[in-house]
């Protein structure tokens, strides 16, 4: 059984923040899933996750990235389309 740890997730375009509790073993792609799904509007792909400065490639794990219990990821929000 794996053990689920709380990350931080900060959304500084809506001053935002949100407790997450998820597995360590998490793609960062469904975690970009699971945000959307909270949001009404928002697909995946716009979402962007920063952590320590980084951006977080879609097919890492939070475990590859070294993301403990704690931890704050930043949420940016690309808007599509344009006029």
């Amino acid at each position: 059984m794996n053990q689920l740890i709380v990350v931080i997730i900060t959304w500084s375009q809506k001053n935002k923040i949100y407790n997450i509790e998820i597995d360590p073993k998490t793609m960062v792609s469904d975690l970009q899933k699971e945000l959307a799904e909270m949001f009404e509007n928002i697909i995946p792909e716009q979402i962007t996750l920063n952590y320590a400065g980084e951006i977080l490639q879609p097919k890492e794990t939070l475990e590859q990235k070294n993301i403990k219990k704690g931890a704050q990821i930043e949420m940016l929000i690309q808007r599509l389309g344009g006029f």
